[in-house]
């Protein structure tokens, strides 16, 4: 892997991974956070769909590994017998949590109805400089209600009826303490 003859040297085009690479591809550090909150609250049938027989994925490449920080719903819908393509770039660490939460905010921006409980995990758990570089300013209903197209009361209605859910199904975190704790 260390001279991977098919990586291109620029980010110009896409080239196929080997099975053998497909072991190093990973999320990267600066987007776990998002990619967190996407796996556990988005809806299953939103997260897994599998997207068709290649997926394209924009990568940070080390010499090791094959760090993808968005296009989340595509790596997940992956299978066995996927063909994943990646494009070699370089952002900065600033730019991978930047596109990581940007990703996140318009995959919640595009669920119909609004699912408040997103809403809540991303104004509490997306970095306020993060906010107002994607918003312009920090998250508040009022601009979430402009950016969906959906009245202020509309957005209240479904936070009165997703207040009290019937199950909520434990963070991995939880359920990795509950496995330690012996629960």
């Amino acid at each position: 892997m260390k001279n991977h003859k098919n990586l291109p040297r620029s980010s110009n085009r896409y080239v196929p991974l080997s099975s053998k690479d497909l072991l190093s591809l990973c999320i990267h550090p600066e987007a776990r956070k998002a990619y967190e909150i996407y796996l556990e609250h988005f809806p299953i049938g939103h997260v897994a769909q599998p997207k068709g027989n290649k997926v394209h994925l924009d990568v940070l490449y080390d010499r090791l590994n094959f760090y993808f920080f968005d296009n989340f719903v595509e790596q997940l819908g992956m299978m066995d017998s996927t063909e994943v393509h990646v494009m070699k770039t370089q952002p900065t660490m600033n730019s991978i949590e930047l596109e990581s939460w940007r990703y996140v905010w318009q995959a919640f921006l595009g669920l119909k109805p609004v699912n408040i409980k997103i809403y809540n995990q991303l104004k509490n758990q997306m970095p306020k400089d993060i906010q107002r570089q994607i918003c312009g300013r920090l998250l508040t209903i009022e601009h979430t209600c402009q950016k969906m197209i959906i009245s202020r009361p509309n957005f209240e209605y479904q936070q009165a009826k997703q207040k009290y859910p019937v199950f909520e199904m434990p963070s991995f975190d939880e359920l990795i303490q509950r496995n330690v704790n012996g629960d």
